[in-house]
């Protein structure tokens, strides 16, 4: 099994804001993966929020969970901001604490955190450099091959592998992939750009590949 991109514009409007969720994902993640405790707690919040009382108890207790996530996001925030600065934590802090304001704000209708400033500063930035370039020029022609053994990039007269074993996190939206591999590299896949393979079975074919990847010593 195999797939093929041939890389297209990414001049669609909703990249901007999907581009952001990709990036809201990958924070999420990288969070949970380094302050575990922490979403731990924020993970119970929730799910005791979504069975709780009902409507009229609902103000009290999203000022509770409220006061709880800002207290959480505050307690990880300080260090992150001591020098030398912990990226990680300080975004952990920020997310934490926008969601506590958000539950302050609802009442009626439970509404996610708006994603963090760093995430649309960044998600600006990836779409800025991808917009930049006409891929329909020879030299920016470029076409993405997974197969059985890794990545392999065709980018003019280049040609660029990437195994399995370095590929770190894949993360999806409605019309995107964002691959991650190496130490902070990352790919912006579009759907549309997929010219051999199912959508719907990317994902799940890489991340088989990257988990048999790490048992490869």
């Amino acid at each position: 099994m195999e797939f093929v991109f041939h890389l297209t514009d990414y001049n669609d409007p909703a990249l901007e804001e999907e581009t952001v969720r990709l990036l809201t994902q990958r924070l999420e993640a990288h969070s949970r993966k380094t302050m575990p405790g922490v979403w731990k707690a924020t993970d119970s919040l929730n799910a005791y929020a979504a069975k709780g009382p009902g409507r009229e108890k609902r103000r009290t207790r999203y000022r509770i969970y409220g006061v709880i996530l800002i207290a959480l996001g505050i307690f990880v925030l300080v260090p992150g901001l001591a020098e030398p600065g912990t990226p990680v934590l300080t975004g952990t802090g920020i997310f934490l604490i926008f969601s506590g304001f958000v539950e302050f704000a609802l009442v009626r209708k439970r509404r996610p955190p708006k994603p963090p400033a760093s995430c649309r500063k960044e998600a600006a930035k990836l779409l800025e450099q991808r917009r930049s370039i006409d891929w329909t020029r020879p030299e920016n022609r470029t076409e993405l091959r997974f197969d059985g053994e890794g990545m392999s990039i065709y980018a003019g007269e280049e040609t660029k592998r990437v195994p399995y074993a370095d590929m770190t996190s894949v993360f999806e939206t409605e019309n995107l992939w964002l691959l991650l591999y190496g130490a902070e590299q990352a790919i912006l896949l579009q759907k549309k750009d997929l010219a051999v393979g199912e959508s719907e079975g990317f994902k799940p074919y890489l991340l088989e590949k990257m988990e048999k990847g790490k048992e490869i010593p």
